[in-house]
């Protein structure tokens, strides 16, 4: 019997131990299995950081009618005019005589003159804009011999500034409507053929619309309106009249982008400019001083304008009477703009 019941206590030991240890399948179905190894996210590359655009030059391409942009600039322009027979006509360019019987001296046959002119354009808002011109003028009369010293002699000096306002009642990039309001002041010396010796109030509308990508077409309606002038009597006897009188001017210019690049484009653009003088006087042949009431001139503008990417712009060309009467007959025009 002992050996029987120990074996049966050996049998109980066993099957307990057993019992004890866990299941193998039991330990690997429970142990959660190892997470997946994440792949590291590659860097972000940094953009590169956008580069300042400037502005192009603005949409004006003439050089002769007023530009209708409102916008900050510089520009300096320089003429040189030939052939001017009637540079006092209503005191527009100069002067007119003045004493009882004036110019009785060298009668003037033609007069060349050459101008220099800095302007600046600041504009605070998008609608209006303040400017300055300072003009510098010289002289070269031509006279045909008579009687008495010739009033006029050549030279050269500072002309009548001008100051003014532009309004934009429209502004886009495909039309303008720009009411200007300029005032020139007797800076120069009339007697020297350098300024008109009185002060003038130059009202003015301009516009510019866009055509297509490549033409397009501005325009300019005004008036010069004298505050003064010079005052002429025929004879001591006789009732005072004034040189001076208003002038009313208007222009159309359409043009063409004949090359256009990233960085620059070419624009020819033609120009029809035109007078009319509502009164005042003029000195006529044989020193008579007569009536330019009705006087029409109309001037032709041939020129091209090249604008480059970062503002600036140069213009030549040139200008022709196609009336009888002029203010000259022939006229270049070189003009650098700077816009910002």
């Amino acid at each position: 019997m002992k050996p029987f019941a120990g074996l049966l206590v050996l049998l109980f030991l066993h099957a307990g131990l057993v019992a004890q240890q866990p299941d193998a399948r039991t330990s690997q179905s429970q142990t959660p299995p190892p997470a997946p190894k994440q792949k590291p996210q590659p860097a972000k590359k940094k953009e590169p950081a956008k580069q300042l655009q400037r502005t192009r030059i603005d949409a004006s391409m003439v050089g002769y009618i007023d530009p209708s942009a409102v916008q900050t600039e510089v520009r300096v322009r320089f003429d040189a005019g030939f052939n001017a027979p009637r540079p006092d006509r209503a005191e527009y360019f100069y002067a007119g005589c003045n004493g009882a019987i004036p110019c009785i001296g060298g009668i003037q046959r033609t007069l060349n003159f050459q101008q220099l002119y800095i302007n600046a354009e600041y504009a605070p808002l998008k609608h209006f804009s303040v400017f300055v011109e300072v003009p510098f003028r010289w002289v070269q009369p031509f006279f045909i011999p008579n009687t008495g010293p010739p009033t006029l002699t050549s030279g050269g000096g500072i002309s009548d500034v001008q100051a003014g306002l532009k309004l934009a009642a429209i502004a886009s990039a495909a039309r303008n409507l720009t009411f200007q309001l300029g005032a020139h002041f007797p800076t120069g010396n009339g007697t020297n053929g350098l300024g008109t010796n009185h002060y003038t109030i130059e009202p003015k509308v301009l516009f510019f619309q866009k055509l297509s990508d490549r033409t397009a077409i501005e325009a300019e309606a005004g008036d010069s309106h004298p505050i003064g002038g010079t005052i002429y009597y025929a004879t001591p006897s006789s009732p005072p009249q004034n040189y001076a009188a208003d002038v009313a001017m208007y222009g159309v210019g359409p043009s063409y982008q004949l090359i256009s690049r990233d960085n620059y484009r070419v624009t020819p653009v033609f120009e029809l400019v035109s007078w009319h003088v509502f009164g005042g006087l003029q000195a006529g042949s044989n020193s008579v001083v007569q009536s330019a009431a009705g006087i029409n001139v109309l001037n032709a503008k041939l020129g091209a304008r090249a604008s480059f990417s970062h503002g600036s712009s140069i213009y030549a060309g040139y200008g022709r009477s196609l009336t009888s009467d002029v203010w000259y007959k022939n006229l270049f025009r070189v003009e650098y703009r700077r816009v910002f």
